[in-house]
């Protein structure tokens, strides 16, 4: 499973390549079925895109050379596929979409079709080369849970695959899952775009009695929103559940004077579904979903348009002021193409209005200016015709192609129009790269649904939908076309969360907008807040200290086992209510589960807590920014000379160094190799035989019956080993660094060589001889030396949080100040943190309160590093602190592991803990800079260690 808009093709694409080559050539053909033209065409594209990295990558293999994308135009379309794909030596991969798939008019089921030899169809050959089908967006064709295979999947089962693999953000069947990167970790990840909604209700005027009838509860009440007093006491769109006894808007707006005399009627009924609310003695009826205000369905899209415009102006701005050079694109979605452009190709309803409006907003003064500033960028920009465009198939007669694609295949289909189809949607994707330059004016982009999927112009920032209701902006695959991350004219990824948002213009409220999201996100990845599964297992095993060779699928799923006879979750695996009696009295049958019983009972708690906070943030755009910046909290040039002289002690990159004994670690080498892979074996490997009869017929003709089918097991003496010396040693030395001759000696001093020519045995040498490395790493002293001439910028070093409004307030969110809105951090370089643990926070605090910090921050994982055996390190605090004499800074960098004693560390904390002491010794020495490092496990434990 992975998320949308995380690199779904790339990985399938660079699957194929590993299967083929990790495996000595043994997978070379596959099938890539795609539900639609459109993704058809955007995977043939990212072929072409990712051809120049997958050389690099695979012994300079040209993959556009091993790829054959089905067209049922294609000339010979049969005789090609048989020799390009199905007789061609070697690696061949075929894409083609389901339509051509499982169409019985498609020619490769043909018998009769060109280059058939004795009436088979190349259909029917392919069964005998057993192709591996990777499958991309399988929920559209697999029928769902608990309903029947559909004609796809019954025509790729029937090619007689080796194995299938799927790829989708949302599938509908869970089927033997390998890896699921599901949209929270994309989000967490920063692998996304971060969503921010902007709504038409903010051009309500908050004067208005806005009512809006949501929905009818379960239990039979009216959820409905209107405006209420916010905490400052401006009004803010809120939702209540109300009946005919609660139902006083006055008192639930904060007696605000627009609702004065205002209730609910009487209680709403599942007959009719209309709710009355008496206005001062007169009945008004909503219907549900249906709201009262002063807008038409005309003033909504208006508003939208113009939100969209305004939104996707200040975000174009924003990125060139940052210095980036990224082109902003906008994206709007219409359900009715006649609305965009007519019959004869006339402008429709939808462009003429948005003519209108971006012509007015252009000429206000906060973007006119811009204009001029940015002139060389925007040299057409008030040509409205050249910055927006529509992308349609239409037909020669100027007809309007319906985007029907299941009809492609039939013979029934005009030519015209299935030109037209395929040249509409190749335009939207062959245009992807000239749409990221300036010299491109073409910036929103109006289409029907062959955008929904297929095209994934990463600089998509603002996303709008001009439809009658907001329930489809919900759905997924909508939202990913603007997920990606975006790229600069040169074409570099830029991750800077900062940012990296999409504007989400909607004409429903943030609150509704926001749980339809959330809830279409859960509903796709079967994600429930409730559920005890193994993943859960695994995270309360490694919080609660169990030790990782302790761990594994049977120990977890006993844990699941014993949970359940306990009373604590049910049979389906949930969570029961009431449960902490339960939790107290916890005992385990199962001796290494009861050694951990206190841990284990204490983590199941917060693992689920914080399983139960699990969403996708989304931010309100109708509220205020809180925006982070630098915190000048004593005069501009003495803060700036404090943290110009910490940046001095964190701006330097080392490399380290250690001594081991080699003969003492190739020896430890070769006996944890030779123990560990003493008692597995090869799989057994056979050869089948077949033994057949010709058999003649008049009317079947020629054909050979197969009679007999034998296995015989193929010996040891038998077993070639096909990995090389070299191959095994080049492997391990590509992830450990090692040098080749360390490497030679331990791979003769193995005894079970061929065992490496399984894949899981090699990966399991590696990871012995890292694991070996590291102990001996471990057990040496370890020195750095600094790098000259390489130093990290400011910007790395002290990267501040993004601040995300919606956060504020959410006891999850662990933010500093607790409401950044109403002050800032007393001593931090920046005014507002963001932190992962309540640990942190009181930390904070407590830096804050202590009157001989002068300064103080908290390190940006992956901007200062330290390079260590276990890859980039990054210490938690930098803190500035007062001497005896109240003059002299004492600088200290800071690893924070609260409530651990020295005994509770792991090895690779201990190990990292020490290479930040090396590093900060050798900038305390070589560069001049005295900086101390070391871990505290609380506030007292920093100053009894730094003698404070």
């Amino acid at each position: 499973m992975a998320a949308t808009g995380t690199g779904k093709t790339y990985v399938y694409l660079k699957t194929i390549l590993d299967l083929h080559f990790k495996y000595n050539k043994a997978f070379n053909k596959f099938i890539i079925v795609v539900p639609s033209i459109p993704i058809k065409l955007g995977v043939e594209k990212s072929i072409e895109v990712f051809k120049e990295k997958f050389e690099n990558d695979y012994d300079g293999i040209d993959i556009t050379k091993h790829t054959i994308v089905y067209d049922a135009n294609m000339k010979n379309s049969v005789k090609t596929i048989r020799d390009e794909f199905i007789n061609k030596n070697g690696l061949s991969i075929l894409i083609i979409n389901t339509q051509a798939f499982n169409s019985k008019n498609n020619k490769l089921r043909d018998s009769d079709a060109e280059g058939n030899i004795l009436g088979i169809s190349a259909w029917d050959e392919m069964k005998y080369i057993n192709p591996v089908i990777i499958i991309d967006e399988p929920q559209k064709f697999d029928g769902g849970k608990d309903k029947d295979f559909t004609k796809t999947m019954k025509a790729i089962y029937a090619t007689e695959p080796r194995f299938i693999l799927r790829y989708s953000a949302t599938h509908r069947r869970n089927l033997n899952v390998v890896y699921r990167l599901d949209s929270y970790d994309a989000y967490i990840n920063e692998l996304v775009k971060r969503i921010r909604v902007k709504t038409v209700k903010r051009r309500i005027s908050k004067d208005h009695p806005y009512i809006k009838f949501r929905s009818i509860t379960n239990d039979l009440n009216a959820k409905i929103e209107i405006f209420s007093k916010g905490v400052a006491g401006e009004p803010k769109i809120k939702v209540f559940d109300v009946n005919k006894n609660n139902g006083d808007l006055y008192e639930l707006s904060g007696d605000l004077k627009q609702y004065k005399g205002m209730r609910i009627a009487e209680n709403p009924r599942k007959d009719d579904r209309v709710l009355k609310i008496d206005k001062n003695g007169r009945i008004v009826e909503l219907k549900e979903g249906e709201e009262d205000n002063s807008f038409t369905e005309i003033d909504i899209i208006r508003y939208q348009m113009e939100i969209a415009i305004e939104s996707h102006l200040d975000q174009q701005f924003r990125l060139l002021d940052a210095g980036k050079k990224i082109k902003a694109l906008s994206l709007f979605f219409i359900d009715e193409v006649a609305k965009v452009r007519g019959k004869d190709g006339e402008d429709g309803e939808y462009f003429k209005l948005f003519d209108e409006i971006y012509e007015k907003v252009i000429k206000r003064p906060k973007y006119k200016g811009k204009f001029e500033q940015y002139s060389e960028y925007f040299k057409n920009y008030e040509n409205v015709k050249e910055v927006r465009q529509g992308y349609f198939a239409i037909d020669k007669n100027q007809k309007i192609a319906k985007l029907d694609e299941s009809r492609l295949e039939k013979e029934n289909w005009r030519k015209p129009e299935r030109e037209a189809i395929a040249n509409g949607t190749e335009l939207i994707l062959e245009k992807k790269e000239e749409l990221l330059s300036f010299d491109a004016p073409l910036t929103f982009i109006f289409s029907h649904s062959a955008l929904r999927e297929g095209w994934d112009n990463p600089n998509v920032f603002t996303l709008c939908t001009l439809k009658k209701s907001d329930n489809e902006i919900a759905k997924k695959q909508e939202i990913g076309r603007g997920l990606r991350l975006p790229v600069d004219i040169y074409g570099n990824r830029h991750k800077d969360q900062e940012y990296n948002v999409l504007t989400v213009v909607a004409n429903s409220s943030y609150d509704e907008f926001s749980k339809s999201l959330q809830k279409s996100y859960n509903e796709d990845i079967g994600f429930d807040k409730e559920e005890v599964d193994i993943n859960v297992a695994y995270k309360v095993f490694k919080e609660a200290g169990l030790k990782e060779e302790k761990v594994d699928s049977d120990l977890a799923t006993e844990f699941i086992t014993e949970l359940r006879n306990n009373g604590i979750i049910d049979n389906k695996n949930k969570l029961k209510k009431d449960i902490s009696n339960k939790l107290d009295n916890l005992e385990f049958k199962n001796e290494i589960l009861n050694s951990h019983v206190i841990k284990l009972k204490e983590k199941i708690s917060d693992v689920m807590s914080e399983k139960g906070s699990r969403r996708i943030v989304i931010e309100d755009g109708d509220e205020e920014e809180v925006k982070n910046n630098w915190n000048s909290f004593i005069t501009e040039e003495g803060f700036k000379e404090i943290v110009f002289n910490l940046k001095n002690r964190l701006e330097y990159r080392s490399h380290y160094k250690v001594k081991i004994d080699d003969d003492l670690f190739i020896n430890e080498t070769i006996k944890n190799l030779n123990e560990k892979l003493n008692y597995r074996e090869l799989d057994e490997q056979y050869l089948s035989i077949e033994e057949a009869k010709e058999v003649r017929d008049k009317i079947k003709g020629f054909d050979m019956k197969k009679l007999l089918e034998t296995d015989r097991k193929i010996q040891d003496g038998e077993i070639k080993i096909e990995r090389t010396k070299f191959e095994v040693i080049d492997y391990i030395m590509e992830a450990t660094d090692l040098p080749r001759k360390a490497l030679g000696r331990i791979y003769d001093g193995i005894e079970k060589k061929q065992l490496f020519n399984n894949q899981e045995n090699l990966d399991l040498g590696l990871e012995i001889v890292k694991s070996t490395l590291i102990d001996h790493i471990s057990e040496r002293p370890i020195e750095y030396d600094l790098i000259e001439g390489y130093k990290l910028k400011d910007k790395e070093i002290f990267k501040m949080d993004t601040i995300i409004n919606t956060e504020i307030g959410d006891s999850k969110k662990y933010m500093y100040p607790l409401n950044p809105r109403e002050g800032f951090t007393d001593k931090g370089i920046s005014k507002y943190y963001k932190f992962d643990s309540q640990g942190e926070l009181k930390f904070a605090q407590q830096l804050d309160n202590d009157k001989k910090v002068i300064l103080f921050t908290k390190l940006y994982k992956g901007g200062f590093v330290i390079d260590t055996p276990y890859g980039n390190y990054t210490p938690d605090w930098a803190i500035i602190y007062e001497n005896e004499n109240g003059s002299q800074e004492l600088y200290f960098i800071v690893e924070t592991k609260f409530q651990k004693n020295e005994e509770d560390l792991t090895p690779v904390e201990k190990l990292k803990i020490k290479c930040g002491k090396a590093h900060f010794k050798a900038v305390s020495e070589q560069a001049n800079l005295l900086t101390k490092f070391d871990w505290a496990n609380s506030y007292r434990d920093f100053k009894r260690k730094g003698n404070l």
